[in-house]
């Protein structure tokens, strides 16, 4: 164990000295800027880790919501987006109470139905209109794809990710070409004060 552990540390050591390196270069040509339309790696971290804990602690706060209800959890930059159906207004608050309890959660938008969850053949509808809207916008040489997400439930378009209003709209724009929508629902956080206050 010893003879592995002492060229895996030196490895670490040298992949970190590279990074420090290539931060130093990018450095010494003038100030870096925050890019605020991007998660650090460690907010992308939690918002996987809000996710998974929203998920399972949903599931146990009552049978109904595990058993009688069609739930998804989305979390960009600590923003919560939850979807789906459930029975009853008394579960769709619920869930709101647990998602907002978890560590570091900033705000929930609950977006749930109250009704019966929809069947396969809708589910697979929304697949296949999330993958068309998603190659909408990869082709779009205005929009910058990677810091959009799309969740499609139920033939409804959620849009998050760090924007400005400029970029808002662009992309609902794109998104509107696209046919069997039934509506889009922003849940952007606008970053136009942020780039305004460099």
């Amino acid at each position: 164990m010893t003879r592995l552990t002492l060229p895996l540390s030196i490895l670490l050591l040298a992949s970190i000295l590279h990074g420090c390196t290539g931060f130093m270069a990018a450095t010494n040509d003038g100030a870096v800027d925050e890019d605020y339309g991007e998660r650090t790696m460690g907010i992308s971290i939690e918002d996987s880790s809000i996710e998974s804990k929203a998920s399972i602690n949903i599931n146990r706060a009552d049978k109904a919501l595990d058993k009688d209800s069609n739930i998804n959890v989305n979390s960009y930059n600590l923003i919560v987006l939850v979807t789906g159906q459930t029975p009853t207004p008394e579960l769709k608050s619920k869930v709101t109470d647990v998602a907002g309890k978890i560590r570091h959660v900033r705000r929930v938008h609950n977006e749930l139905e109250v009704s019966a969850p929809t069947d396969f053949g809708q589910r697979t509808s929304d697949t296949y209109l999330s993958a068309k809207i998603k190659a909408n916008l990869l082709t779009n040489g205005k929009i910058d794809s990677g810091r959009v997400r799309v969740i499609v439930e139920n033939g409804s378009v959620y849009l998050m990710g760090l924007v400005t209003q400029e970029e808002s709209e662009r992309v609902v724009s794109s998104v509107q070409e696209v046919s069997g929508i039934k509506r889009i629902i922003k849940v952007f956080e606008y970053i136009d004060n942020k780039i305004s206050h460099r």
